[in-house]
């Protein structure tokens, strides 16, 4: 290939363009020897060796690098070019020999070396921007990088600074879109997480959408501002952290978004992975890693919600799809690049399911409070029907004349009673322990009543703060009552169970007299039991009944 020489190049020079390799075919000459001035700007080719310009990784230094860089022909009138270097060390630069400039002070210890900035811009001569092919020699050294990198020439090009520093903006315009778009995101799904209970999936959107916010910044840092070259290291361990953090965060979210089984295994086992991936050697193939796995999870779980006919899978499918053709298709500036479109997309969808699903569950909610409000009064009025207080009143009447200090007390159990129905029944949860009150004073009026001692047996000490719909086991014991005679005393037992974030009561009753049991059917008081859970845990209990060798059990189930 011809070599432009330019007309004021020295004869010296225009001798070593005949051996000295190009930046623009990726080659460099390396002396790892701190050479003299006078050496290392001669014709001497003793001790020099051709390395790739992107694995130029000398041990401290200071060293010296010489390599060719074209200059473009421009038009008349243009502005003189100038030379955009990026590299990871102190630097003394001349150009054919002449002094162009420093960066930082390389030197022969880290105390006496000063750090130089990552990228620099210098302006030419005159005669150094004659158009051709010229030689750059620097003198580096790196005492301070903190980390052995593949390479620390980034970057050695002649052209119109102000279109170099233009082409660095244009490069980070796609992530730089994305960055406002993913904050605002972010904030609002936090807040949507801190507006009410049980948002986890909000929480993990808003926690994947913020890092990903903070991963643009980092990736935008060095083209906006050229920081000293020992930071670089710092980027990278920021980088590497926001890329495993939106790595584990976007799987969990799709996976709390659309319900998937044994999610808690999942995430594990994705955030084992990740962490073994941060072990690996090389900050790039770390995050390249990390992000296959992130998209290959995601990937499983969109399929898998496809298959359920999950509301909004298709969707969250096919920006997984478009991600994964990014990153196949520039595997190597896919982190740089492509991440901030494909995630952002990515995150967009989610965030539409997720917004579905709030809706619908709002929608459940206020279905669920409308029916609790009849509810309420249906339950005051069972409480209160013909039949129970005729036959309370009987009873009551027959005691008065048989014992009237019995009498009196049988009087302050119902008002009991009626005092606990009428202070819960506008309340959303109530504490378990004034629950347990009211059944106790339930039991209690039964015994007067049908002239039976009825106990509470409460057994695996279950938090007595924790809250429950008002009125539940209540609601269940008078299933109990109204489909078994009892005539023996007999012992009602609830007992407390505990699961990872779950919390449950069983509510074991005994049988009566007679062929009845304590099913669950749907009158009244199923309905009031089932309508009670939705509202105070929408879509997250579970409520079964079945026979017991005892009797008949009420499971319930309800998160922590």
């Amino acid at each position: 290939m011809a070599v432009a020489l330019p007309s004021c190049l020295p004869p010296l020079f225009a001798v070593l363009l005949t051996a000295i390799p190009a930046m623009e075919d990726g080659q460099v000459e390396l002396h790892l020897e701190d050479l003299p001035v006078e050496r290392a700007l001669s014709a001497d080719s003793t001790g020099w060796q051709t390395v790739h310009a992107l694995r130029v990784a000398p041990a401290s230094g200071p060293v010296w690098m010489r390599t060719r860089v074209r200059v473009p022909e421009r038009e008349p009138g243009d502005p003189r070019p100038a030379l955009t270097l990026g590299v990871l060390a102190a630097w003394e630069a001349w150009w054919d020999g002449v002094p162009l400039g420093r960066n930082g002070q390389p030197g022969a210890t880290a105390d006496s070396e000063v750090p130089g900035r990552v990228d620099v811009l210098l302006p030419l001569s005159p005669e150094g921007a004659t158009p051709g092919t010229h030689i750059l020699t620097l003198r580096l050294s790196s005492h301070h990088l903190g980390f052995q990198p593949v390479g620390i020439l980034h970057e050695a090009r002649v052209g119109d600074a102000a279109v170099l520093a233009r082409a660095r903006l244009q490069s980070l315009l796609p992530a730089l879109c994305t960055l406002g778009a993913l904050v605002l995101m972010g904030l609002h799904h936090l807040v949507l997480a801190a507006s009410g209970p049980r948002r986890t999936t909000a929480l993990l959107l808003g926690l994947a959408c913020l890092a990903a916010a903070a991963l643009v910044l980092l990736e935008g840092w060095r083209g906006v501002y050229a920081y000293v070259y020992p930071l670089q290291i710092v980027r990278l361990r920021l980088l590497l952290a926001a890329v495993l953090a939106v790595s584990l965060l976007l799987p969990a979210a799709l996976a709390s978004a659309f319900d998937t089984p044994g999610r808690r295994w999942l995430v594990s086992g994705l955030s084992g992975g990740l962490f073994a991936i941060s072990w690996m050697p090389g900050f790039d193939a770390r995050g390249l890693a990390a992000l296959v796995l992130c998209l290959a999870v995601s990937l499983g779980l969109a399929l898998g919600a496809v298959r359920q006919r999950k509301p909004g899978a298709r969707g969250v499918l096919a920006c997984v799809l478009f991600a994964g053709v990014l990153l196949v298709r520039d595997p190597g500036n896919f982190q740089g690049r492509g991440f901030f479109i494909a995630f952002g997309v990515l995150l967009l969808a989610v965030s539409v399911v997720h917004a579905r699903q709030v809706r619908l569950q709002e929608e459940r909610l206020s279905q669920a409070l409308r029916a609790t409000e009849r509810l309420q009064l249906d339950l005051l009025s069972r409480s209160l029907q013909p039949h129970f207080l005729m036959n309370t009143l009987a009873a009551l009447t027959e005691t008065v004349e048989t014992a009237p200090t019995r009498a009196v007390h049988f009087i302050e159990t119902l008002g009991e009673v009626y005092r606990h129905l009428v202070g819960m029944s506008g309340a959303r949860t109530v504490a378990l322990s004034r629950e347990l009150e009211l059944c106790r004073a339930y039991l209690a009026l039964m015994s007067f009543r049908q002239g039976a001692r009825f106990e509470l047996d409460v057994r695996g000490a279950p938090d007595l703060d924790a809250t429950v719909p008002p009125a539940l086991f209540h609601t269940l014991l008078e299933n109990a009552f109204s489909h078994n005679r009892y005539v023996q005393p007999a012992t009602f037992r609830i007992e407390g169970e505990r699961t990872p974030g779950r919390r449950g009561y069983r509510l074991v009753a005994p049988r009566g007299a007679g062929e009845a049991r304590a099913v669950m059917g749907e009158g009244t008081g199923t309905r009031y039991v089932t309508a009670r859970l939705e509202e105070a845990f929408p879509g997250a209990w579970r409520l079964e009944a079945g026979p017991h060798e005892e009797g008949w059990t009420t499971r319930v189930e309800v998160p922590e």
